[in-house]
């Protein structure tokens, strides 16, 4: 099987050298290469490299994946930012091979515009979602068949995501993210007495939507981290809370995830798209927006060292169980044979 991923990063030699040194986690996408023998087409191979995400980073990455995809069997998308023009692109050059795209936001009125006049499905033959309730909401919004839509539970590298013994400070409260973040409620719901570090920066949309509060206290520490430090800051929480806003996609998943890796004692918000994600006995789910609910687990939390220790050890199975990252790259990787095997079978 010939199978070729869009990566929209840059796979070079420092991040494989930093990888190796143990100072940051490992992608699937470097996973997927090693133990899948899956091409990477990032963005190293791009001229002129790109920075950032942008419109013109998705089309030249496009420009680059059209050149090269008639030589493999299967392309997969790492995200619809390049899976949609992809797509598209595919389907008017009448280009055969098959197309597997990630999907993270498609559920928002441009994305449903595109999907119900363009019709980049002619384009796609599966689509991967994170979350459950995402397989009902694509099918209606996109009049995406539900045979295209699969959910493969997102991974990380629980070996970096794992404590390193530093003492939890009992009165550390974290929380990690820009993107659909509510800071606002967090602030509200916060403990007289608690401190609260939060990990502030964005990979992918820092104009996302999010809610601050008007004014932010002196006290609260607001700093990027890079991945090591992070998963310092991670161990010496006491409390990880991963507050978001109503929205129907798994937004805060990552910061979830690892957090849960880490063995820590995790309050997710129970979005539309979050709280399908993980069970009521692995953390802590509040409903959106609700200061009061926020803040009495908090303080129920904070004031339970032996609690948090048991949340914190079935967080740790569970991530190790269904997060790994082993099980995601497997799991994307299945569908790359999948397509390969229904191929060989047709042309029998």
């Amino acid at each position: 099987m010939r199978a070729l991923m869009l990566v929209s990063a840059s796979a070079d030699a420092s991040m494989r050298d930093a990888v190796t040194a143990g100072t940051r986690p490992c992608p699937e996408f470097l996973r997927l290469e090693a133990a899948h023998g899956i091409d990477l087409l990032d963005w190293s191979r791009l001229t002129p490299r790109p920075r950032r995400r942008s419109i013109a980073t998705s089309l030249t990455h496009v420009q680059a994946a059209l050149r090269r995809a008639r030589d493999y069997d299967v392309v997969l998308s790492d995200g619809e930012h390049v899976g949609i023009p992809l797509a598209l692109a595919l389907s008017q050059l009448r280009i055969d091979v098959r197309h597997v795209v990630i999907g993270h936001h498609l559920d928002t009125s441009a994305k449903r515009r595109v999907f119900r006049t363009l019709r980049p499905t002619r384009g796609i033959d599966r689509i991967v979602v994170h979350s459950r309730n995402q397989l009902p909401l694509l099918h209606r919004a996109l009049s995406v068949p539900a045979s295209m839509l699969q959910v493969v539970p997102y991974g990380v590298d629980t070996d970096f995501w794992t404590g390193a013994g530093a003492p939890e400070e009992p009165d550390l409260v974290v929380s990690v993210g820009r993107e659909h973040r509510d800071y606002e409620t967090l602030l509200a719901a916060l403990p007289e007495g608690a401190r609260l570090t939060i990990a502030d920066g964005s990979l992918f949309s820092p104009d996302a939507n999010r809610k601050d509060p008007a004014r932010w206290p002196a006290h609260v520490v607001r700093q990027p981290f890079e991945p090591a430090p992070l998963r310092d800051l991670y161990d010496r929480a006491a409390v990880v809370v991963v507050p978001v806003i109503e929205t129907t996609f798994p937004a805060g998943i990552t910061t979830l995830v690892e957090a849960l890796s880490m063995g820590k004692a995790v309050i997710a918000t129970g979005t539309s798209g979050l709280a399908c994600v993980v069970p009521a006995d692995v953390a802590i789910v509040v409903p959106p927006g609700d200061p009061t609910a926020l803040g009495g687990a908090l303080r129920e939390l904070l004031s339970d060292p032996e609690r948090r220790r048991a949340l914190g050890a079935r967080a740790r199975v569970f991530a190790e169980r269904v997060h790994s990252l082993d099980a995601y790259a497997s799991e994307l990787a299945r569908h790359f044979a999948d397509f390969h095997e229904r191929s060989a079978t047709a042309a029998r």
